[in-house]
């Protein structure tokens, strides 16, 4: 069946009431012939959602904002979820006052993203290596928030990537917020993986357990962002009477947002990382291999800082 034309944009309130809407709080609705829609007005009217809900067999649930089709969020089974979007909107979009520029559909690609990317992860060995949709561009921490990720301080953030609980998302800006690294690790799985402004970034896996990237990431300024990497089973150094899934000794991934290129450290076989530190010192990295060594100033490893 073919789609439904796009609703007109520039609606108000008064127009929905004329075709036959009527109020329920915060949204109009009006049902006919098995199909449901409902009109949502942002808390300054100047932006609309239309939900449209059909029996099932039909159409099933489509999404317009100013008249432009929206994605919408799936449950691990591929079901779209009708209530909770329908409780987004009218608890969010329609309190929520949007400056210029901004796009009232953002923060929907992104949870429409995170549907799609908890249903690839659900599937286990399978899920580090399939390819994951892109990624909705421009996020900001408004938008995040929107979704409910739980901020611990201005720039890092946590949230759950489906109903389970089982797959989970860590959120990392840069100092000035312009860039933002983003982890997501699967149910199963002894690590994460990495995406740096919406680029996957490539991290070290094993074939059995998954990714073996930390789910922490740390940005060194606005450049520069790094993760410890694990699965160094044979490293001299490496004790397996200590319990953590990614070994005991750890290397460091670094990407360059700027050039966007990424670069692995790790210990030679006399080096014993355990939760190595990178730090930067006028032209050059500082690599301590724990916070002992750190506090004593006795770095393993000095770089150059690429320029």
């Amino acid at each position: 069946m073919a789609e439904p034309a796009a609703p007109p944009t520039g609606l108000t309130v008064e127009d929905c009431v004329g075709a036959g809407f009527r109020s329920y709080g915060r949204y109009l609705r009006r049902s006919r012939a098995g199909v449901t829609f409902r009109v949502y007005f942002s808390a300054d009217t100047r932006h609309q959602a239309v939900l449209l809900e059909a029996r099932r067999g039909r159409r099933g649930t489509l999404l317009w904002i100013d008249g432009r089709r929206a994605p919408t969020p799936v449950a691990l089974d591929g079901a779209v979820k009708t209530a909770s979007l329908a409780h987004w909107l009218e608890h969010r979009f329609t309190t929520r006052t949007l400056g210029d520029g901004e796009d009232p559909a953002r923060a929907l690609s992104m949870w429409a993203w995170m549907g799609e990317a908890g249903r690839i992860a659900a599937r286990g060995r399978d899920g580090w290596t399939q390819t994951y949709p892109d990624l909705p561009a421009g996020m900001t921490s408004a938008d995040y928030r929107e979704l409910g990720f739980e901020f611990s301080d201005e720039r890092c953030a946590f949230n759950y990537l489906d109903e389970t609980g089982k797959s989970t998302i860590r959120l990392v800006f840069s100092p000035d917020l312009r860039h933002q690294a983003l982890l997501l690790q699967g149910p199963n799985w002894i690590g994460a993986l990495l995406w740096v402004d919406g680029e996957p970034v490539p991290v070290p896996c094993d074939p059995d357990m998954g990714p073996l990237c930390e789910q922490f990431a740390e940005w060194l300024d606005d450049r520069f962002v790094h993760t410890e990497i694990g699965g160094l089973w044979d490293h001299p150094r490496y004790d397996p009477t200590k319990i953590n899934l990614l070994g005991n000794v750890r290397g460091l991934l670094i990407w360059d947002a700027s050039k966007r290129l990424r670069r692995v450290e790790l210990p030679l076989p006399t080096e014993a990382w355990r939760s190595p530190i990178l730090l930067a010192s006028g032209d050059s990295w500082r690599i301590y291999p724990d916070g002992e060594a750190y506090q004593q100033d006795h770095p393993d490893r000095v770089l150059p800082i690429p320029r």
